[in-house]
């Protein structure tokens, strides 16, 4: 059934079948939760056994309502048109094939055309518009029969708090690393010892997983490593000029530059924890770098290597937070030429 193509998300599952099995579903409901851990899946697949025409409380995949929603022509099933990456209210498309959010609350009103259910997948929530978002709330106090509104983000406090308040929460959790491991290997044809690397690494995430997995990324990872090594000897200025670049290096949006940063650091962290513990280095998941790692460890030591896995973590959380990216990269570097200095303080008093 397509629920269960949602990996390692029981609790979040179980409240979406038991609103199927008793007919008690909300007008809304809010995905919440890291990134790539099935939030967007769970819900289209929500959506599927509202409307399947199928025998039972999910859905079967096969009837026709199920076929349409995979292949994204159900057309009770809205995707708000993005404008500048951001949801907003709209009168008007330059191409007849998009919706912006004010045509489709227009066609709510309406008795649904195909299926059970109308339902408007909003994500990432956090980019609704200040104007869109009014709208939406005063149709969420008032909501048109079987109509059915899903919020995906990765926090509450970056949406609106009146519509969170309307919103039943659904939360969802970091996979674990063989849930991960499972779906690159079985769905991505990754060999099994790089996929047990990639989860190690993810987080949690498979969207992460599949970033580090994609063309190009070794290189990048490597940039990002070099880039990090660096900040433990550079000065404050070199810090600002080098995070700078590596911000614009990355691509034109700051904040996914700064989550791989930031992911790459958690590897980082993990690796020189491992090789100031004697881990051989062709256990390292930055193999690549070992030379590098090894000498890093051997400067900061257990003691630096656990302070670094603190700092990549508080850097993670900032994420989370919605802290400004380069904010979060002068804290990172200043908190790493700390450690380095640390190592330097370390060997002199030996």
């Amino acid at each position: 059934m397509a629920l269960i193509r949602v990996r390692g998300q029981a609790r979040p599952l179980q409240v979406l079948r038991s609103g199927l099995a008793s007919g008690r579903i909300a007008g809304a409901y809010m995905f919440v939760g890291p990134p790539g851990v099935g939030k967007v899946l769970a819900a289209t697949q929500f959506v599927k056994a509202l409307n399947c025409v199928g025998n039972g409380g999910d859905a079967c995949d096969k009837c026709a309502n199920c076929r349409s929603i995979d292949k994204g022509e159900f057309p009770d099933f809205y995707v708000p048109a993005k404008q500048n990456r951001r949801i907003i209210k709209g009168t008007s498309a330059s191409d007849e094939d998009k919706l912006f959010l004010g045509q489709i609350v227009s066609r709510l009103h309406y008795a649904p055309v195909m299926g059970r259910y109308k339902a408007v997948l909003l994500e990432p929530a956090e980019t609704l518009t200040d104007e869109a978002g009014s709208m939406l709330l005063k149709v969420m106090e008032e909501p048109p029969p079987k109509t059915v509104f899903l919020l995906v983000s990765t926090t509450e406090s970056s949406v609106m708090p009146t519509l969170v308040s309307r919103c039943q929460k659904v939360r969802f959790t970091p996979l674990s690393e063989q849930d991960v491991t499972d779906f690159l290997v079985n769905e991505r044809g990754v060999p099994e010892p790089l996929a047990r690397g990639l989860a190690a690494a993810s987080e949690g995430s498979i969207e992460r997983a599949e970033e580090l997995n994609s063309k190009g990324a070794l290189n990048q990872k490597l940039e990002v490593v070099d880039f990090l090594v660096s900040l433990f000897d550079a000065s404050l200025p070199e810090r600002v000029d080098r995070s700078g670049r590596m911000l614009s290096l990355l691509g034109d949006v700051e904040r996914k530059a700064a989550e791989t940063i930031g992911t790459i650091a958690g590897l980082l962290a993990r690796d020189i924890m491992l090789a100031s513990s004697g881990m051989d280095k062709s256990r390292l998941l930055l193999a690549e770098r070992a030379d590098q790692i090894l000498d890093v460890a051997s400067r900061v030591q257990t003691q630096g290597a656990l302070k670094l896995c603190a700092v990549a973590a508080e850097f993670h959380r900032g994420l989370g937070r919605n802290e400004n990216p380069r904010n979060l990269l002068h804290y990172l570097g200043n908190s790493l030429a700390g450690i380095g200095g640390m190592g330097c303080r370390t060997e002199n008093t030996g």
